[in-house]
């Protein structure tokens, strides 16, 4: 059996009111009226209040090239990988020595070595610690990795998995495209961890399974320019999720003899409002069976693979579960792949 123990979450070091990065793209798309128009009506639709960044918004809306970003990502998503993993460490009461793995996810900057081996220094952990880094799942690196550490939970150890999102790094200002407008009125930054392991915790991870929806390879991901990434959302995803979802998931639920209402709590990866939305509706759910999602949304935006994080994390928080209650997460992430996570509540 493996279990959640605790997790840890920390926001980038610059916070932003909506209305604050509204107008800081006014001066980004000053020479572009049209566009402009068009972010100023994504910003105030996507139900996000507040988002926190790795750099000043003005200077995020002047990023130059793949050294600028990555020396950031090495300097500021190290610092707070640190602070996560060893916020994890003494939330559990545990000792660097006692951790077995680390697993790393982010598709922010693609550092070699990745920002792990330094956290590893920092914190203390083992030089023999499995290090597991993990890129390209995206927004779903945070429900995929819970999966992996439950494979690689071993008696009387601990795993860690840990995201470092600093999606504000794969901004383009040059890029006035879709994508672009649409990654830069959702997207925000964050790190998280979560400790796991076979010691007893307020959550049990009881089954698991990932699914690649056929024919969708090309709706999310990065189109690769001489100039670096460029973030590519395609307007068919929700659909495409839409489609897929229900019956993946009621397909998975039934391979464990149960259908969705013996669900009690649901975690949908905050990627926006819309799917949202539509995933309450498709399963018939209230609000407050799902409001985590929702609060970390309007609390810090999408921080891909972090955001299922901090959503889990609120969710243990507060505990509104009773003894048994069964939690489903729902990942997202490009591909299209889909994690889905069943956990047992311990109240």
């Amino acid at each position: 059996m493996t279990f959640v123990n605790a997790v840890v979450t920390e926001n980038a070091p610059y916070s932003y009111s909506t209305d604050e990065i509204t107008r800081a793209a006014g001066q980004w798309l000053a020479d572009s009226p049209t566009e402009r128009a068009l972010f100023e009506r994504l910003a105030s639709s996507t139900r996000i209040e507040r988002r926190s960044f790795a750099v000043p918004l003005n200077d995020l809306i002047s990023l130059q090239g793949s050294r600028e970003r990555a020396k950031i990502f090495n300097e500021v998503g190290a610092a707070m990988l640190s602070r996560v993993i060893r916020g994890g460490l003494d939330a559990c009461s545990l000792h660097p020595a006692d951790v077995s793995t680390l697993l790393m996810t982010s598709c922010s900057v693609p550092s070699i070595p990745s920002i792990d081996t330094q956290a590893i220094a920092h914190v203390g952990l083992s030089p023999t610690v499995l290090r597991v880094p993990i890129f390209q799942y995206g927004c779903a690196g945070g429900a995929i990795g819970l999966s992996l550490a439950r494979g690689l939970s071993k008696r009387d150890e601990s795993v860690i998995l840990a995201s470092v999102e600093l999606c504000s790094l794969v901004h383009q200002p040059r890029d006035q495209e879709g994508g672009t407008l649409v990654g830069a009125a959702i997207f925000g930054d964050g790190a998280a961890a979560a400790v796991l392991s076979e010691r007893p915790g307020p959550l049990e991870l009881i089954g698991c399974q990932s699914f690649l929806i056929p024919g969708t390879g090309t709706l999310m991901g990065y189109d690769i320019h001489d100039d670096g990434a460029h973030l590519h959302l395609d307007r068919e995803i929700p659909q495409a999720l839409l489609l897929a979802a229900p019956r993946l998931i009621s397909d998975f639920l039934a391979s464990m003899d149960l259908r969705s209402n013996d669900v009690a709590w649901w975690l949908f990866h905050p990627g926006g409002a819309k799917i949202l939305s539509s995933l309450e509706e498709t399963f018939g759910l209230a609000r407050d069976q799902t409001k985590w999602s929702w609060d970390s949304l309007r609390d810090n935006g999408n921080m891909s693979s972090a955001s299922i994080l901090f959503a889990l994390k609120s969710f243990i928080d507060e505990r509104p579960y009773s003894q048994k209650d069964l939690m489903i997460m729902l990942g997202v992430g490009p591909g299209l792949t889909l994690q889905v996570n069943l956990f047992r509540c311990h109240a």
